[in-house]
C-alpha cells in the first residue's frame, strides 16, 4: 500500500498536458525502480524474510501496470521480469514453509 500512496501522491504533480508517453515512463521507471529494490534487499540480505517474497509480488503486480500502455510491455523485457518476480515469491515463500 506504501507504494500506491507514493503513486497517488505524484498524480497531482504531474504538470498539465502531459501526454500518454510521459506517464508511460513514469509508470516504467517507478515499476523498475520497485524491481530493482527488491532485488537489491534480497542479493543483500543476511536472512531471507517473508519481506522479500512480499516485495517481489509487489514488483511484478507494478510490472503489469506497464501493460496498460500495450506495446510498452511487450518491447521491453518487462515480461522476463514480471516472471522472475513470481517465481522469487514462489520460491522464498516455499522455502520458508520447508524450514
Amino acid at each position: 500500500m506504501n507504494e500506491m500512496t507514493v503513486l497517488e501522491k505524484m498524480r497531482p504533480n504531474l504538470p498539465e498536458g502531459t501526454s500518454k508517453d510521459d506517464h508511460r515512463y513514469i509508470v516504467e521507471n517507478f515499476a523498475a525502480g520497485i524491481f530493482t529494490n527488491a532485488d537489491k534487499d534480497e542479493r543483500t540480505c543476511e536472512t531471507i524474510t517473508k519481506k522479500n517474497a512480499v516485495d517481489f509480488n509487489t514488483a511484478s503486480h507494478f510490472i503489469m501496470l506497464v501493460s496498460i500502455f500495450g506495446n510498452a510491455y511487450d518491447e521491453g523485457n518487462w515480461e522476463e521480469k514480471r516472471s522472475y518476480c513470481v517465481f522469487k515469491a514462489g520460491t522464498i515463500m516455499k522455502a520458508l514453509k520447508t524450514g
